[in-house]
């Protein structure tokens, strides 16, 4: 008899937790109903009692951590801030080719070249082009994206070399931050050979040259690629005091309606060696590096 009680008791008990647990859940459904029917849908009120909420709940929230911002007691909420990262700017694009492709320097008896005609040679190991390589690799190592176009736009007529540089820069179909036109200055009787470094090493003279669009119906950006060439020269100059000679304007534009800044660098002369030239890239990519992330 006792048994059977103790079995009877159980069963009557757990049919009355039962029955309390449907109440509950019935009261707390009601309860989310009518609160659902009293909440307003629209207007300044909503927003009002929500960012009152928002406040209600991030000083619950704080009000349960320690200064440090970690959870007071196990239950609190940990809050983790972390700080916003912006994406780093991408790197300034460098064109670099060549109108007169075969532009050489003065032979020298232990490393001669073989000329095409005086100072001239299609060997790109001893022309302009090497210039053109080494300032390159001296752009990419200072964190700038090179391009070196190496096309040879002189071919057999020279005269024309403009109109074949001007193709290749039409066959880019992206723009770039800076384009440049390599070449070889010509040396005239009492202008300056060579020029000492601070490190005591002889460099070859640098001259930026800007084209004023005279004799053309579609001009350069000549304000802007003259403000660049000039800004170019007194950086030069204060990195190799006289390196850089005052900047030359002249008639035409030289391809430099393609874009801003478009410059001409003439990189020595005929009368310096290709080891002259070479000295004068470290200063010169210094500096333009230096101005494009001036430009930033």
């Amino acid at each position: 008899m006792i048994h059977f009680k103790v079995v009877r008791a159980s069963r009557l008990l757990l049919a009355v937790a039962i029955l309390l647990l449907a109440v509950v859940l019935g009261l707390i459904g009601a309860r989310l109903l009518t609160d659902r029917r009293q909440a307003p849908v629209s207007g300044s009120a909503n927003l009002v009692e929500a960012s009152q909420n928002d406040e209600a709940k991030t000083a619950q929230v704080f009000a349960s951590s320690d200064g440090d911002g970690a959870p007071a007691a196990p239950g609190g909420i940990e809050i983790e801030i972390v700080a916003a990262t912006v994406a780093p700017e991408a790197p300034k694009r460098v064109l670099i080719y060549h109108t007169h492709t075969h532009e050489a320097y003065e032979q020298v008896a232990d490393d001669p070249y073989v000329a095409v005609e005086a100072w001239r040679t299609t060997d790109a190991d001893y022309s302009v082009v090497r210039v053109g390589e080494a300032l390159s690799e001296r752009l990419r190592h200072l964190g700038l994206e090179v391009v070196h176009d190496c096309t040879d736009h002189e071919g057999d007529q020279l005269s024309t070399a403009y109109t074949r540089s001007l193709k290749t820069l039409q066959s880019y179909t992206e723009p770039f931050d800076l384009y440049i036109d390599l070449h070889r200055d010509a040396w005239a009787e009492g202008e300056v050979k060579t020029v000492s470094g601070q490190s005591g090493q002889l460099m070859a003279p640098l001259m930026v040259l800007i084209g004023n669009g005279k004799g053309f119906d579609e001009k350069p950006f000549y304000k802007e690629n003259y403000a660049f060439a000039r800004a170019l020269e007194a950086r030069i100059n204060a990195i190799e005091p006289g390196l850089c000679k005052p900047v030359l304007v002249k008639d035409g534009r030289y391809n430099q309606h393609i874009g801003a800044p478009a410059i001409l660098i003439e990189v020595g002369h005929n009368r310096n060696t290709l080891r002259q030239a070479l000295n004068a890239v470290p200063p010169l990519a210094e500096a333009l590096q230096a101005l494009l992330a001036e430009a930033q």
